[in-house]
């Protein structure tokens, strides 16, 4: 089915530019690009990763890479950035040396799960359409709550996609490169350290201008992240959300979710323990049941949305992830309270 939709998108698919920036991301790179050079995409794709002066072992294998791939280019990061974070910076160089009006940014960690990931995010790509996100997730080797976490919070942001898109959590990004210079590219937000999906996704989206691409085809396979990388991630985000359009709105109806949820489980547990101190058997019974029956349903729940990302785990897994979520959020929100606000920007205002 895939294969014939495909084919008949094929005369209409747009010429991509692909960029990524690589600092001392050799093995990354030798490993991931070249599935995605060698993407099943008609003539005129170009990759561009933009690499920080001095990087000699990326220069070095990139310039390897080029006998083979004509259509790999690099180009390089000034020494020093004081006003903007240097991959910020990567990212608007790169968008600017991209010859296509398409734009699909990426990360050297980041490995397509197929050869029709550019076609399948491409196919989105039509008049009434700005941006397309795709999703991304860890491989296997990372741990199964890091992946159920990602997943699901990726499809909330792929259901507003419908309305006005929020953020980008995944390291997939589709996005037309007139939209990006004209608006100043990252102006308002160039200070933060990361965020550099977060913001063009939060700045540029309208109303329907952006498509979401789920199809496992079109997934991008990221390498397992280090603790810290992890927790930088968290952090990161708890600092740029301030400076999101939309945040309030975005976090209310899933707060509002997880808080009666909890609340719910707090009275069933609550009716449990006083019914059985009043010996009133019965209503015991039935407060014993109600949260059983609460905890199957909701596990089932949880676990036909962890299949839908293939994710493997079981029923009990999921429903404990989606238990703790709020907890472990609430943890990053005590870390990054104390931690140093300056860490988050590149330089100091």
């Amino acid at each position: 089915m895939t294969e014939e939709i495909i084919e008949e998108q094929s005369p209409s698919l747009p010429a991509i530019s692909i960029v990524m920036a690589a600092h001392d991301h050799v093995s990354e790179l030798e490993q991931h690009l070249p599935l995605i050079l060698e993407q099943d995409y008609p003539p005129g794709f170009e990759v561009i990763v933009v690499v920080s002066k001095g990087d000699d072992g990326t220069d070095d294998l990139l310039e390897s890479m080029r006998r083979k791939h004509p259509n790999l280019y690099a180009t390089f990061v000034p020494d020093s950035s004081r006003y903007m974070s240097r991959k910020k910076l990567a990212v608007t160089l790169g968008v600017k040396a991209a010859k296509n009006e398409w734009i699909l940014l990426t990360e050297p960690e980041c490995a397509p799960a197929s050869p029709n990931w550019l076609r399948l995010m491409a196919s989105h790509c039509d008049e009434s359409v700005d941006m397309v996100m795709g999703y991304s997730n860890y491989s296997d080797e990372a741990s199964d709550y890091k992946r159920y976490e990602r997943a699901m919070y990726q499809r909330r942001l792929f259901s507003e996609t419908s309305r006005i898109a929020y953020r980008s959590e995944g390291q997939n990004l589709l996005f037309r490169k007139t939209m990006f210079m004209q608006g100043r590219g990252y102006d308002g937000n160039a200070q933060f350290v990361c965020g550099e999906y977060d913001f063009i996704v939060n700045k540029y989206a309208t109303r329907g201008n952006t498509a979401a691409e789920q199809s496992p085809e079109a997934w991008l396979i990221e390498d397992a992240p280090t603790p810290k990388k992890w927790n930088n991630r968290h952090l990161y985000y708890m600092c740029t959300r301030k400076s999101l359009r939309r945040s309030f709105l975005h976090r209310l109806p899933f707060n509002a979710i997880q808080t009666l949820k909890h609340l719910w489980y707090v009275l069933l547990l609550a009716a449990v323990v006083v019914t059985g101190l009043m010996q009133q058997w019965l209503f015991l019974g039935i407060a014993a049941l109600a949260l059983i029956v609460t905890l199957i349903v909701h596990a089932i729940v949880c676990k036909k949305l962890a299949d839908a990302y293939s994710l493997d785990i079981s029923a009990v897994k999921a429903l404990t992830f989606d238990l703790s979520y709020v907890w472990r959020a609430l943890c990053y929100k005590i870390k990054y309270l104390k931690a140093d606000k300056y860490d988050f920007t590149s330089h100091r205002l």
